[in-house]
């Protein structure tokens, strides 16, 4: 098949990349309006917005709402074998880590959560939800449900930083085990809205359970992830 014989979008795609490769948009630089490209390439706003859908499906530019498309950010690397954090690894990358606590709170154990981390149905447990950036670029959520059994207090401490560093030097408790889970989801609702992407956007979700120096629950990790913001890499062995 010639690539003429590709949908009129497509063909589209491969121009409006050739031209913002040539533009040399550097990244989260702003794109010009629907209707500015569209004049631009001599086509229908239809046609130009599912162009910019396409490129927005293969991780190129994203969309924020109400504001227009814009050049992705280089994605960061994620090697779930390492025990780092999220501000270490966002800045040994050269990036600027932000986080911002939405909410949070003290709760109770609902039976989903009790299946998964061995707390019984009804106990106390926290609930911190955070937003993390990268580059001022909001990139995911999470939900943190974490143990207080030896933490009393936590929710009183500031949650803007590192929970694991906070855990580890005001309570003396270290994740010593952990299970994760990664798979690709859409983003819907509490986690679509927080993020700014329309409910059905694609996502990728890290779960991690992590259990401490007594072998006792410490937290769960639910984190949602835009799907243009990781990769997975990992290094097996030693390089020579």
């Amino acid at each position: 098949m010639s690539r003429f014989d590709y949908p009129v979008y497509l063909q589209l795609r491969d121009q409006l990349w050739s031209w913002i490769e040539a533009e040399k948009l550097s990244s989260q630089q702003r794109l010009p309006s629907e209707r500015e490209l569209s004049e631009r390439f001599h086509t229908t706003r239809v046609t130009i917005r599912q162009a910019l859908s396409q490129l927005e499906a293969e991780g190129l530019i994203f969309r924020s709402n109400r504001r227009g498309w814009y050049i992705t950010p280089e994605r960061l690397r994620y090697d779930p074998s390492r025990d780092v954090g999220f501000n270490r690894y966002v800045t040994e990358q050269g990036f600027k880590p932000r986080t911002e606590t939405l909410f949070k709170q003290l709760t109770e154990v609902s039976p989903w959560l009790s299946e998964a981390c061995g707390l019984e149905v009804g106990a106390p447990v926290y609930h911190i939800f955070r937003r993390r950036y990268v580059d001022e670029r909001g990139l995911l959520v999470e939900h943190n449900y974490i143990n207080p059994a030896h933490c009393s207090g936590l929710l009183g401490e500031s949650t803007d930083l590192s929970i694991w560093q906070l855990l580890r030097d005001k309570y003396d408790l270290r994740p010593e085990h952990r299970d994760i889970e990664i798979y690709p989801l859409a983003l819907k609702g509490l986690e679509a809205d927080s993020l700014s992407v329309n409910p059905g956007a694609a996502g990728l979700y890290i779960q991690r359970l992590s259990f401490d120096q007594r072998g006792e629950f410490l937290e769960l990790d639910r984190e949602y992830w835009l799907h243009d913001a990781l990769k997975i890499s990992v290094r097996i062995g030693d390089r020579h």
